[in-house]
């Protein structure tokens, strides 16, 4: 696992590469999030913040896998709804994707735009996005 600081949050980067890690993540998604919290939707987000620096499991290169860690992390909440067969009843979302990433998430969000009508970060990128 790797914390990171984020502004006000810190975020743990589970590191999927490792088959048990994996399973655990999904375990909390499944026990915690829909089971316990109830959750019909979250924001299943931070995918993204895979450091270039991590040391991985399987040996993996962090710059070539920070990608494919998009994939896995949605694939994270997919398999889980899948599993307890919710595809009709929840609800998720991520900031970051690949090609293949729609297959594995209920819809896509463009982050946090600025108050304003700034063209590259405001209300404009956001009604075009």
């Amino acid at each position: 696992m790797y914390i990171i600081q984020s502004v006000s949050i810190k975020i743990a980067m589970i590191d999927l590469t490792n088959p048990k890690a994996f399973d655990w993540a999904k375990q909390i998604v499944r026990a915690h999030v829909i089971e316990e919290a109830r959750a019909g939707g979250w924001m299943h987000d931070f995918g993204e913040y895979l450091p270039f620096d991590s040391v991985l499991f399987d040996g993996s290169d962090p710059l070539e896998y920070h990608t494919r860690y998009v994939e896995d992390w949605a694939r994270v909440a997919h398999e889980v709804v899948q599993e307890m067969e919710l595809q009709d009843e929840v609800f998720y979302y991520m900031r970051a994707g690949t090609a293949k990433s729609p297959a594995m998430t209920s819809t896509f969000w463009m982050g946090d735009q600025l108050p304003s009508y700034d063209r590259y970060d405001g209300m404009h990128s956001a009604l075009i996005g």
